[in-house]
Formats: structure tokens, sequence, C-alpha cells
């Protein structure tokens, strides 16, 4: 085990006054590299809640927790320019000029709310602003009742995380060329790729908000608490009576071959069991029996965690403690360099990307570790996904109501809207790992590969001969990503999770939802591309640690750890005594008014909201004289505060009248920050996004040409690029082989005979079932 600190010698300034600014330097910090903070004097950070009394002054928990690892500087943050390799800011681009041309081999992040051209490039935006327009916050709540954004400052965060994935690869880049490079981050783009978009592209219709992933799962209350529990699942109907010892559901709901029973009756089966017994034993013994679920943990409750203790994942300073590094680092250390590592590549002088010539084996499914593979992909790498003949992407079995595909004959695990967002731009190749012939391709591609990403439940691996010293074997510098639900070691370890059920135990949930009502879940699964961020960023700073090094290294972490970090503040806040934040809906401890507003109904009779938030006297003035609705109670921000309620339904009675893009459009010329709230359907059309030409337009053999989403930066030296859609079954097994390991027909011929690999499923055959869903391993 090494200390972890893959990217120590990097020196890295920010000057910052928001949360993506401050996020994407923290992610550097995480692994060591030297980050020297100045604080803009307008920062938002400096109040920001969570807050606990210090010397008789307000002390942000939120930027105590975006400052750990970091140096704090005085002065002027131009002097720390000379010797730095990368510039973190959310400055105005006035205060940026000629940096670049002073500074040619500094990376830049520039991170701002909406880009520096387009309709919405001067718009004043929060948080609120941003899931609004970026159809996040669209996809979660109840149907006719406030879209919600995302609690805590998750979405800032991941945000910033995924800067940070772009700054790494462009400094991997840097090590042909010596340059450096400027990154654009958007924050209305970044998030944009967080949510489900190609499925409303795919159907024609919005994702619903149903208070989780639709017909999934749902919030259920035990005595003492909430969990997240497939009542309706075949699963949790076997498992339940196995686990407490409970009577067994009647006959009629496990007569049926299907994945799910009729829900009423589950429910009217389950909820009194439930209902009977503490969170803790439904999810601990339901998880040892396999079930994939969740208990609503406090962050109180998350600091006494056996897993999270286990795992050392804690952090203690200034008496408060919080998130640590959340993933653990194993180095090994080779005689010499690896001859051919990325940074000795010949490679062209223009290309789509600073990964260009960097090699992903990627065994990762569903969305977590996709999303992670796709950025690298975004951002030049060739990427090849390994699926097995008989077990491949778990997510080419997700069905989501009719679709419009181009070829009615097509396979449909071909043709799934998830799978296909989740999968654009890479290779795949069809290989049984369980054979002995099988697991040699693995490691001969392995052998040829700088980076191995995977996200098996722990032991998987080492059960199909292909752990990390295996690999090392082949390939003596190989770097391994490693992501499981809940990490290697601990009471945990083998417990199943995915988005949906990360969210709650990570602590998520339980800030989450309508005032004085229960829990909700995030509407689509969002924890894993969020997490997802991590581990590309992880990926990446493993690459770049042997470029310099001549060391193979593992990184080990979880969703669980990972999305835990994610409410970091509150762990803060917990380890003082502090009790958590009640749900609220949107509403925030000193911002009035903060929500999500009634517009009137859309053309085809869709509801419609707009979001408004206001943090000062000055700007509710602006908007009171808009609306025709000035109380003097209501003149400051105290006032707005006592009197939230009244005010919020008196501006929701003037926001009825109004189409959501007109009154966008009209507050914020009047500098009142609102947005309308997209959901994935008219996200698809905002006119932000196609003046910046976000969009990517793919065309695949069976679905056609369909728009997919942008990527979250723009690189301007090398800029990010996707021209292929996602693999069809098999699709690049012979070109992988041929190209990649050099075989000739005949080898190829054999190898498919014996069942080792598979060529392209393009279409299904006449007597071929339907596809049932599989377990992930």
């Amino acid at each position: 085990m090494s200390d972890g600190n893959l990217l120590s010698g990097l020196r890295i300034v920010e000057y910052s006054r928001d949360v993506p600014s401050a996020a994407c330097a923290r992610e550097f910090a995480r692994w060591g590299a030297q980050v020297q903070v100045f604080e803009a004097a307008d920062s938002r950070l400096r109040n920001a809640p969570p807050t606990l009394e210090r010397d008789g002054q307000p002390m942000s928990l939120l930027r105590e927790s975006l400052l750990v690892g970091k140096t704090l500087r005085t002065g002027d943050w131009h002097a720390a320019l000379p010797g730095a390799d990368l510039l973190v800011t959310d400055a105005p681009l006035s205060e940026l000029d000629g940096i670049a041309e002073a500074f040619p081999s500094l990376v830049v992040v520039h991170s701002s709310p909406f880009g520096v051209d387009g309709p919405y490039a001067e718009y004043l935006a929060d948080d609120l602003i941003i899931q609004a327009l970026a159809g996040f916050a669209g996809t979660n709540g109840v149907a006719g009742r406030e879209p919600l954004a995302a609690p805590a400052a998750i979405i800032p965060r991941a945000i910033g995380v995924l800067g940070a994935v772009a700054a790494l690869a462009a400094l991997l880049e840097r090590l042909h060329s010596g340059r450096g490079e400027w990154i654009e981050l958007s924050s209305h783009e970044a998030c944009s790729t967080l949510i489900m978009s190609l499925r409303s592209e795919f159907s024609g219709k919005p994702i619903p908000r149903a208070g989780g992933p639709e017909g999934w799962a749902q919030v259920m209350q035990t005595t003492d608490g909430y969990i997240t529990l497939s009542p309706w699942s075949k699963e949790t109907l076997r498992n339940l009576p196995i686990a407490v010892g409970c009577d067994p559901p009647p006959d009629e709901l496990l007569a049926t071959n299907e994945r799910f029973a009729e829900r009423e009756p589950s429910l009217a089966y389950v909820r009194p069991i439930v209902e009977s017994l503490d969170a803790e034993t439904i999810w601990t013994k339901l998880s040892e029996l396999g079930s994939v679920m969740a208990m609503h943990r406090s962050a109180k409750q998350l600091l006494d965690d056996p897993q999270l203790k286990a795992l050392d994942y804690f952090r203690t300073a200034n008496g408060l403690t919080g998130a640590g590094r959340g993933m653990r680092v194993s180095e090994r250390t080779n005689e010499s360099a690896r001859a051919d590592r990325f940074a000795l590549r010949s490679r062209p002088e223009q290309s789509g990307g600073p990964l260009d010539g960097l090699r992903v084996v990627d065994f990762t499914h569903a969305w977590l570790g996709p999303y992670a593979s796709t950025l690298l992909s975004d951002l030049g790498a060739d990427v090849i996904k390994v699926e097995g003949p008989n077990r491949p992407d778990l997510w080419r079995y997700e069905a989501s109501g009719p679709m419009r595909v181009a070829a009615p004959e097509a396979h449909p695990l071909n043709v799934r809207p998830n799978f296909n967002m989740a999968n654009r731009g890479k290779r795949t190749i069809s290989l049984a790992l369980d054979t002995d012939a099988g697991r040699q391709l693995a490691l001969d591609l392995i052998a040829r590969a700088d980076v191995v990403l995977e996200n098996f439940r722990p032991r998987v691996l080492q059960n199909l001969r292909l752990t990390h010293e295996q690999m090392r074997e082949a390939n003596p510098h190989i770097a391994l990503v490693s992501f499981s639900g809940f990490g290697t070691g601990g009471p945990y370890d083998n417990f199943r999770a995915n988005g949906g059920t990360t969210e709650g135990n990570a602590g998520w949930d339980l800030l989450f939802g309508y005032a004085d009502e229960p829990p909700l879940i995030l509407g689509t699964m969002q924890a894993d591309p969020i997490v997802g961020a991590q581990m590309a960023a992880a990926a990446l700073a493993a690459v770049l640690r042997a470029q310099e090094l001549q060391t193979a290294v593992h990184v080990e972490g979880s969703m669980f750890e990972s999305a835990v970090a994610y409410i970091d503040e509150y762990l803060l806040a917990a380890s003082a005594g502090q009790e958590p934040p009640a749900r609220n809906g949107n509403r925030l401890p000193s911002l009035a008014p903060h929500e999500c507003f009634r517009c009137a109904d859309g053309v085809e009779g869709s509801d419609e909201w707009i979001a408004i938030s206001v943090a000062d006297d000055e700007t509710w003035l602006r908007l009171a004289e808009a609306a025709g609705m000035d109380r003097p109670q209501w003149r400051t921000a105290e006032g707005r505060k006592t009197d939230e309620a009244e005010l919020d339904a008196a501006l929701g009675a003037w926001t009825r009248d109004w189409d959501a893009q007109t009154l966008q459009h009209r507050l914020q010329s009047i500098d009142v920050p609102a947005a309308a709230v997209h959901s994935t359907l008219s996200h698809l059309r905002d006119p932000h996004l196609a003046a910046r030409d976000w969009w990517l337009r793919l065309t695949h053999p069976d679905t056609g040409t369909r728009q997919y989403q942008g990527f979250p930066w723009r690189l301007r030296r090398r800029p990010a690029s996707c021209s292929r859609p996602a693999p069809r079954m098999g699709e690049h097994t012979v070109e992988v082989l041929k190209e990649a390991l050099g075989l000739d027909d005949s080898t190829i011929t054999e190898l498919m005979d014996s069942g080792v690999v598979a060529g392209l499923t393009a279409a299904r055959a006449p007597d071929e079932p339907d596809p049932k869903p599989i377990s992930p391993r």
C-alpha cells in the first residue's frame, strides 16, 4: 500500500469564488498535489451552509471541506503562476487576459455557469438555476409538484471533478508537446451530461418525475427510519421470508417468470413486514442474501458506520471529522520504465483529444464505469469494452418503453437507449473470460494497454484469475482502477449496489425531499455518473503517475465511499454535534425565494415550472417590481424567510400565468436569476446548447441518426470528439483480434467455433426468445 499521493510534485493555483473551481482543485489535493488557494473577494464559499460558530464568527463547513489538503494564500495570485502546472479559476475573462500567452505550458481550467458565449452567457445562476436548465431538476420530485434540485453541493462538486478529468488529460498530453491547454468548463453543459437525454430522444417522451426511477423501487418507512427497496421484485419476495422469518408471499406473486410481480399485492405483503422492523436489520439481512437496497443513513450514522471504519475512511483535523481520500492505492515499482509508455508514443500534430494513443481495457457495466470510460474516450483514448458472449453489459437488457428504432429487425440488446448513451465512442470485443483461452486473450489486450477499468464486486477478478498481480505478469506497468459497491474488506464488501441505492446509503436521500414528508430518490440513478467522474479522474492520476515513475498502480474505491464524500460538509457538521437539516424542497436556510414555481401549462398539457433564486435584497426589489408584489416585510432577507410560505404562494400565483421560457428571459433581463425547468425532452431543444453546437449527431446502424449529449468541457487546442455510436454486441471482435492482437483469420475462426469469442450479433434469430435481465457479477 502506498501513501496514495499520485500527483505529488504538481503545482496548482486556485483562484476561485464558487464550488466547481474549488472542487476541481480539491481533486488534485486528494492525490497529493500542492494546491495554493487565493479566494476572490466576492467568494460565495465564505458563508455557504452549513456553518459552525468558531471564535465568535460563522465558519462555512463547505468551504472547510473544499480547503482540505490545500494552502490558503493572500496577495496577488498572478505571482504564484511561474512554475505552476495548472490554474483553476472562475474569474471573469477580463482578469485572465494574457495568461495563456505569458505561460504557454500552463493548463487552465476556466469555470463559468454557461460558458463564454451563447444566449445564456450573461445569465446569473446558482446551483438551482443550473440544475433547472440542464434537465437535472426536471427528473427529480413528484409529478404535479415542484421539481427538486439535488441536495447539498453534490452537483457543483461533480462539475468540479469533471473539470479535473479534462485537466489531467491535458497534463498527460503536455508530456508530449510541452504545451498547455485552455479548458472551458460550463456548469450547464457538465450537468447536462448527468441525465438520460437519449431515452427521450429515442422515445419522444420526457422521463416522468416519480419520486425516483420509475417502476424500480420506492422509499419505505421502518420502525426507526427509511429504506429503499423494490417490494415487487421477485428477489425481494423470495428473500424476505429467509431474511426475517416472516410468512412467505402468496403463491400467485411468484407464479410467473417475470422479473417483477404485481405492485399493489406485493406492497400489501411487504409493507407491514418492513414497518415492523428496524432499518438496519432489514438492510443487513436482505443485503447478505444479494438484494440491492439502501438503508437511509444520516451524517451522524455515517460517522459510526462499520464499513467506513473498516476501510479507515475518515480524517480528523481541527476537531472535525470528515471524508478522507475514499480510495486506496497500491504501487509496485519496476526495474525500468516502460519503453512505449504514453509519454513517448508518437502522435499526430492534430488529433481528436489529449488522450490520443491512450489504450483502455474496459470491463465495466451499467452506468458508473461506462460513464468514466466514455469521458476517457471523448478525450481521445482508444477504449476497448470487454463483454461476455453470454454476459454482455447488463444495461443492454434495460428496457424503457416503446422506442423509435430505425431497423425493426435489430437485436433488442443493441438498441437500448441507456446503453447507447453510456457507451458511445468505444469498440467492443465479445470474450468469454471464464475460459482459459478467453482469459489469455484478455491478458494479451492488457499487455498492450495503459489502464484497466472494472466495477465488478470484490473477488470477481480473483475468480477470473485477472487480479492486478496477474495483469502485471502480462504488463508490469499496467494501471488498474477498481470500483465496487462498498469496497474490498469490511462487513459490506460483497453487498450489491447501484446508483439508486448508493445515494440512500451515502446519506443523500435523507437530505432530499419535500418538507415534513419522507425522503425521495433522485430520478434516474444519478449517483452512477457522479461517482463515475471520480473513477475517470483516478484512472488518469494513475496513468500520469506511471509516466514519471516506474510503477504499476492499483486504485481501489467504491460507490459508497465516493458518494459519502459529496456531502462531506454534513459529516463535519455532525462531528461538531449539529443536527442534520430538515428536508425542505429547494429552500435554503438564508435565501428566499429559492424554489420552483408553476407556470402556464405547455401546449401538450405538460406542467411547466420556473426556478427563481434571490440571494440579496437588491435582487428581491427588482423581482418585486416586476411581479407587482412588494411588501415592507419582504424587503429584507430575514423578513422573507420569516414569511416564506406566504411569499412563495404569492409568487406562485403570479408565475402561473406566464410561459416559463418567456418569464426566464424577462427575469434574467433585469438580473434576477431564473430558469425554465427542462424535462429530458425539452432539454433536447434548449436554445443555448443549440447555439453552442453542443449536441452530437451520431448514426447507429439500428437506431438511425440521433441527438446525443455533448461533452462536459471544451478544450481549445485538442478538443474532445466522438464520431462513433455505441457498439453492437461483438461488433469489433474481429477488428480488435486482428489489429490489436495480430491474429489471423483461421485462428479467429477457431476461437469463434469454440465459443471463446463471438462476432457481431446484428439481429435476433426467428426463434430466439426475448432477452431476460442478468445479475451483475
